[in-house]
């Protein structure tokens, strides 16, 4: 278990990562393992996720609703799980509000304006 304020776990050999206990955890880089799952419902402090370069499928961001930076590019979250995490997205107003997906299976099929209409802008 990881405790403190900021993590950076960049290893390129993790496959699981557990942050479920660190309720004060506002800044995540978990990028370049083999990350197969990611919860971060008890992160609810979380302002940045990095998570770019792993395998990940699935995430839920429903309680990270100070989040203002999501990069999760070259993973594996298809058209239907993409969908689900943007529905998943705050609509709180906050300042910039950033998110990264490119490189993931049908990134060009899912819908955008879920999180577009909630604020959050892409970046490719």
């Amino acid at each position: 278990m990881l405790h403190g304020i900021d993590i950076q776990v960049v290893t390129k050999k993790s496959t699981s990562l557990d942050v479920s206990n660190n309720t004060a955890l506002k800044y995540l880089h978990c990028y370049g393992n083999n990350l197969t799952a990611l919860d971060v419902t008890n992160n609810t402090a979380l302002i940045q996720l990095g998570c770019e370069r792993n395998k990940l499928t699935v995430l839920d961001a429903t309680n990270n609703t100070a989040l203002r930076y999501l990069n999760f590019h070259i993973n594996s979250f298809d058209i239907t799980e993409l969908n689900a995490l943007f529905n998943t997205l705050h609509s709180n107003h906050v300042s910039k509000k950033t998110i990264y997906i490119h490189d993931n299976p049908s990134t060009n099929g899912c819908d955008k304006t879920i999180a577009t209409a909630k604020g959050w802008t892409f970046v490719n």
